[in-house]
């Protein structure tokens, strides 16, 4: 869904349904830590996030925030320069807000809410292990039990091999799975953004071990635009007109 129109980047995805429509949203966990960062905010104090088209879609009167303004146009949320809004405006805090269930589950957050607690934690130990040297020997003979009774359920749960090599095989197995997939959906996007006109249309695609697809053209001299489009960036080992129809075959 939002192929080509994000930037890029790791995003995480949040969908919520208003009324009788959902609304997709792709956001970036750790932009919005370092722009709240930016302003004095600790992660350790952030207690929930909520999108600005949610938390502000009921608004009417644009909503002055520092030196910008909100504004719903026509149910989208806009932060706009405060010069350029002429009409009355109303202050953030006189704004009463509804919003929803849900908040963002940010995992930058989460990682840095644990730390900060293990952070504590230690510092607690280390404290009591100076006061009494002979509880930190029994403590560290205890959590030492727990960490091997613990890699041993999740290598249990998991069924993951007992020797770090076999674990390294099966992960460069998987990045070898993955480097595949990924090339596999560059050629498909290349093959979506082909140049149709609007009386052209993909009849069909498929892919396995090639990509086969199918396109209803305008007019038959075209194939040959599509041909030089195709094998710029993909292995054409096939390529037929039949019935104003172009049939395509493709190396994965």
């Amino acid at each position: 869904m939002f192929e080509g129109i994000t930037p890029a980047g790791e995003y995480s995805y949040y969908v919520e349904k208003v009324e009788d429509e959902y609304w997709f949203f792709a956001y970036n966990d750790q932009e919005i830590l370092d722009k709240l960062n930016a302003i004095g905010i600790k992660p350790s104090q952030i207690s929930k996030v909520y999108p600005a088209q949610l938390a502000f879609k009921d608004i009417q009167t644009p909503i002055e925030a520092g030196d910008k303004v909100l504004i719903n146009d026509n149910g989208t949320i806009i932060l706009l320069p405060k010069s350029l809004i002429k009409t009355d405006t109303k202050k953030l805090q006189e704004t009463k807000l509804t919003l929803p269930k849900r908040s963002l589950p940010l995992k930058a957050y989460s990682s840095f809410a644990i730390s900060e607690d293990l952070i504590y934690r230690f510092a607690i130990l280390v404290f009591l292990a100076i006061l009494a040297y002979a509880v930190e020997v029994f403590v560290y003979k205890k959590d030492l039990a727990k960490v091997v009774a613990t890699q041993e359920a999740l290598m249990q749960k998991y069924h993951l091999p007992p020797t770090s090599i076999q674990i390294k095989n099966i992960l460069a197995f998987l990045q070898k799975i993955q480097k595949e997939q990924l090339g596999l959906r560059e050629k498909l996007e290349y093959i979506l953004r082909m140049p149709l006109s609007p009386a052209e249309y993909i009849t069909s695609l498929s892919f396995g071990k090639k990509i086969t697809f199918a396109v209803a053209l305008s007019d038959p001299k075209r194939a040959e635009l599509f041909k030089r489009y195709l094998i710029k960036k993909l292995h054409v080992t096939k390529m037929s007109v039949k019935n104003k129809t172009l049939y395509v075959e493709c190396r994965v």
